[in-house]
């Protein structure tokens, strides 16, 4: 046999499809964010036998959201540097433990330490599942693997809850995060025999990033908390200003830093930056409605909670359907029309909703939420898939982070912007007006980035 035919299958291995990898991402996704969204649930029953109020079981929330906004870039940079296979498997079996870990909690302040576990090993794997698509799907592949895995986020979402008060009134609420063990050994053993390895190996975490980690987490928290007091009476606007300005200077400093030049090189790149940035005014977009809606459902319209509950599952329905729609028209179209179509029904549907905004129906506002839904699934695998076909591939990690984290902004601005813009409205039940409109703003903006946005080729 010739060298050339002794060639030949690694060429041929090398451009095929290896969807059992795209398999495991999706999985790490759906657990962590069923994880993320059935916590909500479960903390009435675990305040009760660890005897907290809600003011210490909220902690098991923060313990959890917080870190994982100020750990994605560090995380991404470290699997930059690492075996995306390795660091796979690692990210969700540590996943998988930390879940174990909260599960068995003996007292509150044990789970809120498991819970800042687990949310390690999630920004680990936020930071990842780009990079490790990336290098396991063709490019031409690559708008389907990330719509199908995109699909999983908002399935887990809207899943979690559900199954979880089943889960709890069953078993009780050790159960929803036991159940993620198998899923997290599945993920792994599924990465593990697919995703293509490297001679790369796993080296410990630099102690430089922990500074990294730092200024970025009091970047955001002081972003969101500032926001917040804008609004509000007396001395909280001031306080709020002080807020936002500790952090401009935290988030200026850490881009001072020196392992901040790759994502600063990133984001100087006009075919990465705009598309990060539709994602964080769609997921803005998600944000506003999120916290919005089950407000406006049950003050103004009088809305039941399980009606309310049904209604938001809407949006999240939208998304489901859609997201792997939107990854086969990326593929054959290309990401910026399928984005532009993404982004037009995101402008409708929350403009739409402005108009109903002081005296919403239920059903009038599950079909606009539909179309959000929609058109948040459409832009979902268009505008990751080309952050990372225009990224370079030794940044593949960090530009997953970055991916993740614009979409965690927005979805914790979101509120924050929809807060103040309610107080300013005049705050009442039927004055949801001008907070409605922080959506169809940002959907706007949305648009109108991704008109200008050009693809590498």
């Amino acid at each position: 046999m010739s060298a050339q035919e002794e060639a030949e299958p690694a060429l041929v291995d090398q451009q095929r499809d290896r969807w059992a990898a795209v398999a495991a991402c999706g999985l790490a996704v759906f657990v962590t964010a069923v994880d993320l969204n059935v916590v909500g649930v479960a903390l009435p029953s675990l305040g009760g036998q660890f005897h907290a109020g809600p003011a210490a079981t909220q902690w098991v929330i923060l313990a959890y959201a917080l870190p994982v906004v100020a750990l994605l870039l560090p995380a991404g940079r470290w699997g930059d540097g690492a075996d995306k296979r390795k660091a796979f498997v690692l990210a969700v079996l540590g996943f998988g433990v930390a879940s174990a870990l909260v599960a068995v909690s003996p007292s509150l302040p044990f789970m809120i330490g498991a819970r800042a576990l687990q949310a390690v090993f999630s920004a680990l794997i936020s930071a990842l599942v780009l990079a490790t698509i990336a290098m396991s799907v063709r490019s031409a592949s690559m708008g389907r693997a990330v719509g199908a895995v995109a699909s999983l986020g908002p399935l887990g979402g809207a899943i979690g809850p559900a199954a979880g008060g089943l889960l709890i009134d069953a078993v009780g609420w050790r159960a929803v995060f036991l159940i993620n063990v198998p899923v997290c050994l599945v993920a792994a053993w599924l990465a593990w025999v697919s995703v293509p390895a490297t001679d790369a190996g796993i080296s410990a975490p630099r102690p430089a990033w922990l500074v990294d980690a730092g200024l970025l987490g009091v970047a955001g928290v002081t972003l969101l908390l500032g926001l917040q007091q804008l609004g509000g009476h007396g001395v909280a606007p001031l306080i709020g200003v002080a807020l936002l300005a500790l952090a401009l200077v935290s988030g200026y400093a850490w881009l001072r830093r020196k392992d901040s030049r790759p994502v600063v090189e990133l984001l100087s790149n006009p075919s990465v930056n705009r598309w990060l940035v539709t994602l964080l005014f769609g997921a803005t977009v998600s944000g506003v409605l999120t916290f919005l809606v089950p407000f406006a459902l049950t003050e103004a319209a009088g809305a039941s909670n399980s009606v309310t509950g049904f209604t938001m599952l809407a949006l999240s329905a939208g998304m489901v359907v859609f997201a792997p729609v939107g990854g086969v028209l990326t593929d054959r179209l290309g990401p910026r029309p399928v984005a532009i179509a993404g982004t037009a029904l995101l402008l409708i549907g929350s403009a739409a909703l402005v108009l109903v905004a002081s005296g919403p129906h239920p059903l009038d506002v599950a079909w606009r939420l539909v179309l959000i839904g929609g058109g948040t699934g459409l832009l979902a695998a268009p505008a990751q898939a080309a952050v990372m076909i225009s990224a370079p591939p030794d940044l593949g990690a960090t530009t997953g982070a970055l991916s993740a984290l614009m979409l965690n902004l927005g979805f914790a601005v979101g509120p924050a912007a929809a807060t103040l813009a309610w107080r300013l409205g005049g705050g009442g039940a039927f004055d949801t007006g001008a907070a409605f409109a922080v959506g169809a703003v940002s959907a706007l903006l949305a648009l109108l980035t991704v008109v200008t946005v050009r693809v590498a080729r």
